[in-house]
């Protein structure tokens, strides 16, 4: 098992951010992630420019940065992109391997 950060750039118009966060840990640890996962709001920032998830969505010029650290196998590193990617409130996600 491999430790990752994720910085998940979340919809400033989400109701309950509490609530969107622990879901994510739910996926994460459906995926065979670890228990000790943590995470960060780092709160709601001014984007450089405005982003769009798709078509459907409007654009953005806020987001919400939340920081996740936890472990993952490097096989499940595609599906929770995918999954995320499916989610309505998540507008990017990054994966980052961390250092050991």
């Amino acid at each position: 098992m491999r430790r990752y950060e994720m910085l998940v750039l979340m919809d400033p118009d989400v109701g309950d951010m509490a609530e969107e966060t622990g879901k994510i840990r739910e996926i994460i640890g459906g995926l065979g992630g670890s228990e000790d996962a943590y995470s960060d709001v780092l709160g709601r920032r001014r984007l450089a420019y405005p982003v769009r998830k798709g078509n459907q969505f409007p654009e953005k010029s806020e987001g919400i940065y939340v920081l996740f650290r936890f472990g993952l196998e490097p096989s499940q590193t595609f599906e929770l992109k995918r999954v995320l990617g499916l989610r309505p409130n998540v507008i990017r996600q990054m994966l980052i391997l961390k250092d050991e």
